[in-house]
């Protein structure tokens, strides 16, 4: 069934206007009858019927409504030093396919490439559009953020304020399965770049209270491993079961 984000929760009968709109009638070609699901961003599902098309949109009826099941009950920020080229992209587009909350992008001691602060405004802004196009196709209900970089520390210091930092490092010996038997379901994921955290970013992680993890003995890439990790954690905390479909 297609899916759609508006920007407020439908309520009896409403126009679906603008790009959602458009692309109802125009690339999907929907006609009255066909079935179809808005979503808010609010983690609800609204099943609505099209009652008619044109050149303002589909007018919809919406049949009811349940509680979305594509959202997992731990939340976590996907926390990537910022990576050379598209790369990122790639990881905002998979780590919402997965199940993130929030993406904040890092900036390391040995990140080969840097945000351009006169350009990180559209960068972040393409982004996110990304993270709405990912929700969509993997029928989420809700659209994950996208923040600004900022520098290692600052994120590490708000891991620590807000839940449980996961520092996966290349000279890591923890495991991942005994840090999440202590963990709560507020996680911030912290991934190195091209050339991996400084030793002395790893002390600094640890003194704010990170678990210095590793991702076994292979070498993954940038744009890997945090995908490595997200899904590891997802896993250990049993979001790849089915949960039924939602009810009424």
């Amino acid at each position: 069934m297609p899916r759609f984000f508006v920007e407020t929760e439908p309520q009896g009968e409403v126009l679906v206007g603008g790009e959602a709109g458009r692309h109802m009638v125009r690339s999907l070609r929907m006609r009255p009858g066909e079935a179809v699901t808005l979503c808010a961003g609010t983690g609800k599902d609204f099943f609505c019927t099209v009652l008619e098309t044109g050149p303002q949109g589909a007018r919809v009826r919406v049949d009811r409504t349940a509680d979305s099941v594509t959202e997992p009950r731990v939340q976590i920020t996907v926390c990537p030093a910022w990576p050379k080229g598209d790369k990122l992209e790639t990881v905002v587009q998979k780590s919402v396919e997965l199940g993130a909350a929030e993406i904040l992008p890092v900036v390391s001691r040995r990140c080969v490439a840097r945000p351009d602060p006169a350009a990180l405004e559209k960068k972040t802004q393409r982004l996110q559009r990304i993270a709405l196009e990912a929700a969509q196709q993997s029928q989420r209900g809700k659209i994950p953020r996208v923040l600004p970089a900022v520098e290692l520390q600052t994120a590490l210091e708000r891991a620590a304020r807000e839940g449980r930092g996961l520092f996966f490092y290349e000279h890591g010996t923890g495991s991942l399965q005994k840090a999440l038997e202590t963990a709560g379901d507020r996680l911030f994921l912290f991934i190195g770049p091209e050339g991996g955290f400084d030793p002395e970013e790893a002390r600094m992680a640890e003194e704010l209270g990170a678990a210095l993890l590793t991702l076994g003995p292979r070498i993954l890439r940038a744009e890997t491993a945090p995908l490595a990790a997200l899904a590891a954690v997802l896993y250990a905390r049993g979001e790849f079961e089915g949960r039924g479909e939602p009810a009424d």
